[in-house]
């Protein structure tokens, strides 16, 4: 990770306070948290990890690069057992699912006493599954941020609406209810809350509204980016006639349940007028109904692979059929990134923003995705253009510079209102 910046020419000391390794980076929020390190120490701030060790192995190399990144790495156990106790514990308080499962009392006694010490200017907090181990905590002159992110009562809500079992359904039913109240209290034990896009902010407003809370109005912007250094176009070579991919974490609700209504409702009605079309799921820990996939006729779901650059750069479209979740979509940004011509329901790009027509196609119903979907395998002029445009739009929006060098910003301005600086210092520039 080469983060293209200048040297700070203000510096701040960090705490970030996160539930899982960063690295290897085989999800979103580890991409994210990693890269976030990554421009940091790049900018010349000082970096402190406390993190939890959720099971993934740390390899040496994986930990001498956070080491060679962060002032200092603290890794702490978090069990299944002990994840399991502080979700009991947490219903006890109302507290969503998520938020108790990852509690951690040695975290939240680390963030203390790096408060008492005055060792740190910022503590930031990477999603709401950790915000237990700041609140009601003496700040001292640190300025506290909780990354929440997506709105998880938007996203759980969804999950709810869209999943068909009835154990999933009981699952996000509730956490969809113990979500929506945390949300709307826990922004106001913070300094700053950072949300992805417009929709999110929205519907956290909306949460507070329904608790006779305050609007939520402390909020700056974080979206996540891309490596376009890493997720370029390649040769029309490589590219395989009527492939189409669909990238992601295939062990996440989400992913799952959008590779399987594709799989089931659109990709036939494809292969019904592309009878050579294929589809490649690409992604690590499938489930087994997305295994199982595999065994119908033009499908191949590869589980994890080396690199997903790899198989995107075969796509002759790639798809994105998220109907479930909230923020934004990394996989789309890889799509985009590599000029893949693509079809995006509308939820996928819902945090990206990229305007439907000209960057990317948009369709949420089976028989308009698939139609759309076999008009860009049967025009690969009008595909290129559009891969084209999807490029030059990651290119001028969504590099991972962008959006860091944005949030710093507004880091430095919290900082600056906390320590009484006149107001026009605090100003973050457009």
């Amino acid at each position: 990770m080469t983060m293209q910046v200048e040297p700070a020419r203000e510096t701040f000391r960090i705490t970030i306070v996160y539930g899982r390794l960063p690295l290897p980076m085989k999800r979103a929020d580890q991409m994210t948290v990693a890269h976030l390190i990554a421009f940091l120490k790049a900018r010349g701030h000082e970096v402190d990890l406390l993190t939890l060790d959720d099971g993934e192995r740390l390899t040496p190399e994986h930990e001498a690069w956070l080491r060679a990144h962060c002032r200092t790495l603290t890794v702490m156990p978090q069990g299944r057992r002990r994840s399991l106790l502080g979700m009991m514990r947490g219903l006890a308080r109302r507290l969503p699912l998520q938020v108790g499962w990852f509690s951690n009392d040695d975290q939240r006694a680390a963030v203390r006493r790096i408060l008492a010490e005055g060792s740190t200017d910022i503590v930031y907090c990477y999603t709401i599954r950790g915000a237990e181990s700041i609140r009601g905590l003496p700040r001292g002159n640190a300025v506290t941020f909780l990354a929440m992110q997506v709105s998880q009562s938007l996203n759980t809500r969804r999950m709810m609406e869209t999943f068909t079992t009835l154990r999933d359904k009981l699952i996000f039913s509730t956490e969809a209810r113990l979500v929506r109240r945390y949300e709307a209290h826990v922004w106001q034990d913070f300094d700053r809350v950072v949300l992805i896009g417009e929709r999110d902010v929205e519907e956290v407003r909306q949460v507070c509204r329904e608790y006779g809370q305050p609007e939520v109005d402390n909020w700056v912007y974080g979206a996540h980016g891309v490596d376009i250094g890493r997720y370029v176009p390649r040769g029309r070579e490589v590219v395989e006639p009527n492939m189409l991919v669909f990238s992601g974490a295939m062990g996440t609700n989400t992913n799952a349940n959008a590779a399987i209504w594709f799989a089931e409702h659109v990709f036939p009605k494809i292969r019904a007028e592309v009878p050579d079309a294929r589809l490649m799921i690409v992604g690590r820990n499938p489930r087994p109904a997305v295994t199982a996939l595999g065994s119908r006729p033009g499908v191949t779901v590869t589980g994890e692979v080396p690199d997903p650059a790899d198989y995107i750069a075969r796509a002759a479209v790639c798809v994105n059929p998220v109907m479930a979740g909230a923020g934004m979509q990394n996989k789309l940004l890889e799509f985009l990134a590599m000029a893949k011509p693509t079809v995006a329901t509308t939820v996928a790009n819902e945090g990206i923003r990229a305007t439907p027509g000209e960057h990317l196609i948009i369709a949420d119903a089976p028989d308009e995705f698939a139609r759309q979907t076999v008009a860009l395998l049967r025009d690969e002029a009008r595909a290129a253009r559009l891969g084209l445009a999807g490029r030059r739009y990651v290119q001028d929006n969504w590099t991972w510079e962008a959006h860091w060098l944005r949030l710093e910003a507004n880091m430095l301005a919290a900082l600056k209102e906390k320590r009484g600086a006149p107001a026009a210092d605090r100003l973050v520039p457009a």
